[in-house]
């Protein structure tokens, strides 16, 4: 795996700019060359990039870095409607390894610990950060607020990944499967019941042995993954908040409603117009 690490106990990342891209069928990325690092990351749809003799499909759930000075391209045209998040930033100290959870250098001492490109990362988490990022560009926001905000998405992505790299090291923990699957079917009408028969284990067992795990009961694991996902919903989408309720696992839309702000601390209407305000681009 290709990581970008600093070891520096004070990092400071500055934000150059930032938005959302969107494009229509046909469009194809344009060669160039940066300064800076980019991410990319959000993404509806897939984007076929090349960056030096590496090609990319980066689609949904995907996070990528395009490292300053590094030619970068588009390899075809788009097919389908395409829209992204990019991040252009600044951070002199960020370097690149091939790393694993054992190596000494992507240890606890790299401060900023970045995957060059990942499909793994839980990027609601990220996507909620990102947004506030979005907004306060929107807003032409003070510089200093906005290198904090840029810090926060990246000491998100540097927890995930120390915590991607843990568990590869431990060659995935017995219960992994179990909330990998979980998460993939969280949205459904799912239940202890149907978790503990589909792996084959004790309900009670499989309960208990969760909680010590991952330090959460299988329901409240249900209901984070659900709240992640109405949050992206709440500001990527247009929908009622009763039909997202539904999206998400809940047909009682005033259940719903009370579960989304016992987990945030405010109203799914109030977490929307919090976070609508974006920066569009198509070029």
């Amino acid at each position: 795996m290709t990581l970008f690490y600093d070891q520096d106990s004070h990092p400071q990342p500055e934000l150059v700019s930032a938005g959302t891209f969107i494009g229509d069928p046909g469009w194809q990325h344009s060669r160039r060359i940066i300064s800076t690092f980019e991410i990319i990351c959000n993404i509806q749809g897939l984007l076929p990039l090349q960056i030096g003799d590496t090609r990319y499909m980066v689609g949904p759930g995907t996070f990528l870095i395009v490292p300053p000075e590094l030619e970068h391209k588009g390899f075809r045209t788009i097919t389908e409607s395409l829209k992204f998040d990019w991040m252009h930033f600044s951070l002199p100290g960020l370097t690149p390894v091939e790393g694993t959870g054992d190596d000494p250098i992507v240890d606890e001492t790299s401060s900023i610990l970045l995957p060059a490109y990942s499909e793994n990362l839980l990027m609601d988490r990220i996507t909620v950060i990102t947004n506030q990022l979005l907004d306060v560009c929107q807003m032409h926001g003070d510089q200093r607020y906005l290198n904090a905000i840029l810090a926060c998405v990246l000491y998100e992505v540097t927890m995930q990944t120390r915590q991607l790299l843990h568990t590869q090291s431990m060659n995935l923990h017995e219960l992994q499967p179990v909330r990998d699957w979980i998460r993939i079917h969280a949205l459904g009408p799912i239940s202890l019941g149907q978790i503990a028969d589909y792996f084959n284990y004790n309900k009670s067992y499989l309960s208990r042995k969760y909680r010590q795990k991952f330090g959460i009961t299988i329901s409240q694991e249900i209901e984070r993954f659900r709240m992640e996902a109405a949050k992206s919903l709440l500001v990527e989408t247009d929908d009622t908040v009763e039909s997202i309720g539904a999206i998400v696992g809940y047909k009682d839309d005033k259940y719903f409603m009370k579960v989304f702000k016992r987990s945030t601390g405010i109203s799914p209407t109030r977490y929307r117009r919090t976070f609508h305000q974006r920066h569009f681009n198509s070029h």
